[in-house]
């Protein structure tokens, strides 16, 4: 796949040849390098779709000034989508997210509704209530990694990361990108991250949206799981599902039920049974 730019940010596609198109948002300091398995799922799942995997503002290969704000970023990626809904003359596009991607996706459907068809929120992370910056839990810890974390080779950084989101050593060079950011950067990032709180202006037609399904994975930290059914109790309608022993990157370990959960919904808003998930709604 050929990077492609829209006003500095960073893309790749598949089947751009076709009109239903899906946009891909990943979690929080990673990038598309995330959907790894869906790119190589194409043919089996998503053909007939066009396939879009972004790279968020500071994130990937995205080119960015100044700091980052979830609003900013729901912003250019708003325009990106308008630009694509003219370009293919077509009307709505279906968003399938993950952490920040998800936050950021609530943040386009809010500002724009008529654009958003299908709409998969994976692990959102929703606040109680919003720290003071300064006194941010992220601040502590970027002082804590400026102090110790820096101290380790960059080997034992990254394999911590892989430990962290329970995916194996041949990541290892994606995920070596995070060493390129700098504390201040991904502390900016991680603070708009966790600290996300809902909009309170969603209109009835968005509160009522059916096509919405929230997914979280069991093996993840409680916020998830607490963001996933405070998700759910706002939009009624759509549908919430807990993968058994999934964790944040189940996209990656479990692809092909990631898939078929994704392709399922977005074609027909259908849930197959499966002993690896279990239906809340």
């Amino acid at each position: 796949m050929t990077l492609k730019y829209f006003d500095n940010i960073a893309y790749e596609e598949i089947g751009e040849e076709n009109d239903e198109t899906i946009l891909f948002l990943h979690t929080k300091l990673l990038d598309k390098w995330i959907w790894t398995r869906q790119k190589e799922g194409y043919e089996k799942y998503f053909k007939g779709y066009h396939c879009i995997f972004l790279d968020l503002p500071h994130h990937g290969e995205s080119k960015s000034d100044g700091e980052f704000t979830i609003k900013e970023s729901s912003r250019k990626v708003s325009e990106f989508i308008k630009d694509l809904i003219s370009s293919k003359r077509i009307e709505k596009i279906n968003i399938i997210s993950l952490g920040l991607g998800s936050s950021i996706a609530i943040e386009t459907l809010n500002e724009n509704p008529q654009m958003i068809d299908n709409l998969i929120l994976s692990s959102p992370e929703i606040s109680d209530c919003k720290e003071m910056k300064e006194l941010s839990v992220t601040n502590r810890l970027a002082k804590t990694q400026s102090e110790h974390l820096n101290e380790k080779p960059d080997q034992f950084i990254v394999k911590a990361y892989l430990r962290y989101y329970g995916i194996s050593k041949e990541y290892y060079d994606y995920m070596e990108r995070i060493l390129d950011r700098s504390i201040k950067e991904e502390k900016e990032i991680a603070y708009e991250s966790l600290n996300y709180n809902l909009p309170k202006d969603f209109s009835k037609d968005i509160l009522e949206k059916e096509n919405i399904l929230i997914t979280y994975g069991s093996k993840e930290d409680l916020n998830c799981t607490k963001s996933a059914i405070e998700v759910k109790d706002v939009f009624k309608s759509g549908k919430l599902i807990e993968i058994r022993k999934g964790n944040h990157l189940w996209n990656i370990i479990d692809c092909e039920l990631f898939n078929t959960i994704a392709i399922n919904f977005i074609k027909s808003n259908c849930i197959e049974e499966n002993p690896k998930i279990k239906i809340l709604e």
